[in-house]
């Protein structure tokens, strides 16, 4: 007989002894005593044969022993006896499935209510090694691992059984039930002294306070560790991020020379002093600097810097307003020009009106061009919106300055860029404009040289501290309140319109002037000013030649009469475009606000041309006979010889009011009213057509709007019903007094419901998003010299552009947590920053 035979043969023996001792001891089972209830009998699981044939089973049967399960069932939490899982036969696979199949509650309920014979009850009887063996209850206190499974009569190691990590090999309380009674203490304690039971405590204490304390277990705890590590690095790198925000806000420099915290003597720069400032105040920081987590992982380094500028730049900053644009659906572009540190750099901007109805101008990006051609720049511009998703059917506006590059309606970049936004309408920047007419209207040959010699009076004193000190003292001795009086100031090269500050400084410092030009070219007034201030005449006494001669001859130039009336009469009649200077550099300018306010303009010079007999003499002659008075000269017009009485510029007169009024006043008037119109003709173009749906307008007169009605017919979401939604919007308007009804787009895109008229609506915005001006890129520009200076002109083009949005947007609010949480995503680092189970 073989080794398998054999087995089986003694497996059948065991099962039919198994068989008759339940049957005993089912029958002599004593009842229970009076006050003690009858427990319900265990629901035994049928084995696979009893489900494939009952018939061959008889129900409360135990005949066939210890039987083999093939299929695992998961057990219910009510299950609390280890026999009903693990049988005698099974194999390690089997047990293995079986035991993986338990839910944590079941496990929980097998260790610590595992079913336990009460005191009465008396246990099968076994003959072995000539005499009967049982279990002993006091089994189960002598060792605390140790469970009774009364449907195997047998007993098992419950934590090997549940936990052991290797189940092969095993034999007794691990993959079968032990029932050798009369070894108990070899066995047991030979079982305790094994390192896979050992392991199996350790594991199902651990399982154990998982279940009663959840927030006690292992990787609970390690995630805890984890989740206040994680903290601590992002409050790290917020305060690292709030350092460069405030240095990218206030435009100044993040680098030093000696970029070295731990060293005293030098300086590391704007960026890590703060980062010091912010450590004396912050312990998380401190600790960092002062104990890294990892040496080489600081976040200090400049390329730490560019990934955080580029996060708050271009992913916030730059990310929310590329959102907002496409909101908005439709949007005009700017663009300038500019050359710093012999670089050309793009700037671009873009209007759009808001959710909120209000228009706005945003810078966008710096862009480096090698080139300053119209197809190159139109291709870059088209380059930069497609890289940002703004899609270009939606533009319906471009802004430029009138450089041929620019405005060629062939090769410019308008042009180039209709091939792709046909609807793109370009306006020749308003302010650029009023500069082409200031400047026109200067080309007198009086007005000419009258500039010439204030340029060089300013440069005279602005090139010398001891000059420009001695007219400060002058002016601070003849002024009580000297914070009042300014000095001069040199004439903008490029701005016109910005002159009017440096005309004002002149005229209010003239006689200052006079009297420091004749200290030093003639040693005049020094007896005077030496008593009023003491040691005037010692510093102030002895010139060099060459300065005296200047001197002398800005004198002469200054004080003729001539240049006083000259300089009287641009200084009175440009003062009028003043305000519409400020306004065209409003960027919530609409169009049609612009168009009427430079009406307004034109209406203003068209009356001073009218009046000039009488406004010329009594407002302007008389001002300039007085200030000639006080320089002692007297009123005379230059001196014309034979070969100039037929001059456009020299009319025969005979006084001097009436030489000035010809070939001063008249002259200058009439062409700053030409200019007015032909410079301004585009804009006017514009305009017009969109008059008619400004409700001001459209009450006083039929203006027809079919242009704007074919040009936008696709943008309308209901355009048949476009005529009838214009009456409507007329009448709503005509009860109402003309001094409520709106006056622009942008009043009357806030007037304006969209659900009642959502064709009028549409216009509307249009209408606000085409510019008046690009006064915006020349802001944007501007930062440039704060940011791109001499000691920064090696900085690169996505750290300048971060920078610029940073700077440029100052007022947008920063949330330090979302710069934090774009920068997990976008740069990861070897410092844990983020959770994967917590959110």
């Amino acid at each position: 007989m073989g080794r398998p035979e054999k087995r089986k043969q003694e497996l059948k023996i065991a099962s039919k002894r198994c068989q008759s001792l339940d049957k005993f001891f089912n029958n002599k089972r004593p009842r229970p005593r009076e006050g003690q209830t009858q427990q319900a009998p265990r629901e035994e699981r049928p084995t696979p044969d009893e489900k494939s044939n009952p018939s061959e089973s008889p129900s409360g049967s135990a005949s066939e022993g210890y039987k083999e399960e093939s299929q695992t069932k998961t057990p219910t939490a009510t299950i609390n006896d280890i026999g009903h899982i693990i049988t005698a036969t099974m194999s390690v696979l089997d047990i293995k499935k079986a035991i993986e199949g338990l839910s944590d509650g079941e496990k929980y309920t097998l260790i610590k209510h595992h079913s336990q014979p009460s005191e009465t009850y008396t246990f099968p009887i076994i003959y072995v090694g000539g005499c009967n063996r049982s279990f002993k209850l006091s089994w189960l206190k002598e060792y605390q691992w140790l469970v009774y499974s009364q449907k195997l009569d047998g007993a098992f190691c419950i934590m090997c059984s549940l936990f052991c990590m290797n189940r092969e090999g095993k034999g007794q309380f691990v993959n079968r039930p032990f029932i050798n009674w009369q070894k108990k203490s070899e066995k047991c304690k030979s079982h305790e002294s094994n390192e896979y039971h050992q392991e199996a405590m350790q594991i199902a204490d651990t399982f154990i306070k998982s279940i009663e304390n959840p927030n006690a277990t292992i990787p609970i705890l390690m995630e805890n560790n984890r989740s206040k590590n994680i903290d601590k690095n992002r409050e790290i790198l917020r305060c690292i991020a709030e350092a460069i925000v405030y240095c990218g806000k206030q435009g100044i420099a993040l680098r030093g020379k000696n970029e070295h915290l731990e060293d005293e003597k030098t300086n590391p720069g704007n960026f890590l002093s703060l980062i010091k400032v912010l450590a004396r105040y912050c312990s998380t920081l401190h600790e960092h600097l002062m104990e890294p987590q990892m040496k080489c992982v600081t976040y200090l380094s400049p390329q730490t810097q560019n990934e955080l500028l580029d996060v708050i730049g271009n992913h916030i900053i730059l990310g929310d307003l590329v959102q907002e644009i496409k909101t908005a659906q439709f949007y005009s572009i700017m663009a300038d020009e500019v050359t710093s540190h012999n670089t050309e750099q793009l700037a671009l901007c873009v209007r759009f009106v808001d959710s909120d109805e209000n228009i706005r101008e945003e810078f966008i990006q710096f862009s480096k061009v090698i080139r300053t051609t119209g197809e190159y720049l139109a291709n870059e511009i088209i380059h930069i919106l497609e890289n940002l998703g703004i899609p270009l059917k939606d533009m319906r506006g471009q802004g430029y300055d009138g450089a041929s590059n620019m405005s060629s309606g062939r090769v410019g970049v308008q042009a180039k860029i209709r091939e792709h936004a046909p609807l793109a309408t370009y306006v020749h920047c308003s302010g650029h404009c009023l500069n082409l007419v200031i400047s026109h209207a200067c080309n007198i040959p009086e007005v000419r040289n009258m500039i010439d010699k204030l340029k060089n009076c300013c440069l005279f004193f602005r090139n010398s501290p001891k000059r420009n000190e001695l007219l400060e003292l002058i002016t601070a001795i003849k002024v009580e309140n000297q914070t009042r009086r300014k000095t001069l100031i040199d004439l903008c090269r490029t701005r016109w319109a910005e002159r009017q500050n440096a005309y004002q400084h002149f005229y209010q410092c003239y006689f200052f002037i006079v009297d420091a030009l004749q200290v030093i070219g003639y040693k005049m007034h020094l007896e005077e000013y030496n008593g009023l201030h003491e040691g005037f005449a010692e510093l102030y006494w002895d010139w060099k030649t060459q300065t005296r001669s200047d001197a002398q001859q800005l004198l002469t130039g200054i004080t003729s009469f001539g240049f006083i009336i000259v300089f009287l009469t641009v200084y009175q009649y440009l003062s009028h475009l003043s305000g519409l200077t400020v306004q065209l550099q409003s960027s919530s300018l609409d169009i049609i606000h612009a168009y009427n306010a430079v009406n307004d303009i034109k209406d203003i010079y068209k009356k001073e041309r009218h009046d000039v007999d009488s406004n010329f003499e009594s407002v302007i002659f008389k001002q300039a006979e007085r200030m000639a008075a006080k320089v002692g000269v007297e009123p005379n017009k230059p001196r014309v010889s034979g070969r100039q009485i037929y001059r456009a510029n020299n009319a025969a007169s005979s006084t001097v009011l009436e030489h000035y009024k010809l070939n001063l006043a008249i002259p200058f008037l009439d062409h700053v009213c030409e200019n007015l119109n032909s410079k301004f003709s585009g804009l006017a173009k514009t305009a017009i057509s969109l008059l008619g749906l400004v409700p001001s307008i459209l009450c006083e007169n039929n203006m027809s709007i079919d242009e704007i009605l074919r040009m936008y017919n696709e943008d309308l979401p209901s355009p048949e019903v476009t005529d009838l939604e214009l009456k409507r919007w007329k009448m709503r308007y005509e009860n109402v007094s003309p001094e409520r009804r709106p006056s622009t787009p942008a009043a009357a895109l806030k007037d304006c419901d969209g659900t009642h008229f959502p064709n009028i609506k549409t216009l509307l915005r249009i209408a606000c998003t085409i510019p008046a001006t690009s006064c915006e890129c020349e802001r944007s520009a501007s930062s440039l010299r704060r940011l791109h200076s001499y000691a920064r002109a090696t900085m690169g083009q996505e750290r300048l552009s971060a920078l610029a949005l940073l700077h440029i947007h100052y007022d947008k609010e920063i949330d330090l947590d979302r710069v934090v949480n774009v920068f997990v995503q976008c740069h990861p680092r070897r410092l844990e920053l983020s959770s994967i189970i917590k959110p």
